[in-house]
């Protein structure tokens, strides 16, 4: 049995995590258009290089990355004060637990937002969100705003 982990995800992580991402919209069967992996990549390496209101961890498998979560500060005047911007586990290790944990180490039990895609709604409603009308389309695919 392997063991995870949760840490902070630094710029050294970015090239693994444009790869893990990429694989997760691929394996959700949901992907409208192709993901570019560099620009993921290239993504990743400005967010993390920068200190702002977005933070990332990352889950580990036996020391390799096999998950992810960012979480970012959005302040007053927005629907909720935090916003869960991403949330991805690679399949093969998916019904662990490692999103419930990502999703509690990334915003707790705070209000927040979140964008489910579809499909994942009842993941976001076992963790107390409820949907509300708002949708968006993001890297070519449907998206449902989520509250709690």
């Amino acid at each position: 049995m392997g063991s995870l982990g949760i840490r902070a995800a630094t710029v050294l992580d970015a090239e693994r995590l444009a790869v893990v991402h990429e694989q997760c919209v691929r394996e959700s069967g949901l992907a409208g258009e192709i993901i570019d992996q560099s620009g993921l990549e290239d993504r990743y390496e400005r967010a993390l290089s920068v200190m702002d209101a977005t933070t990332t961890w990352v889950a580990t498998w036996d020391g390799e990355i096999v998950g992810f979560v960012s979480a970012t500060a959005l302040g007053p005047g927005h629907a909720r004060m935090l916003e869960l911007s991403s949330l991805g586990v690679l399949a093969s290790h998916r019904n662990r637990g490692i999103g419930s944990k990502l999703l509690n180490h990334a915003v707790g039990t705070a209000p927040c937002l979140a964008w489910a895609p579809a499909g994942a709604e009842s993941f976001y409603r076992r963790h107390g969100f409820e949907a509300d009308s708002v949708t968006e389309t993001r890297e070519g695919m449907p998206f449902l705003r989520v509250l709690r």
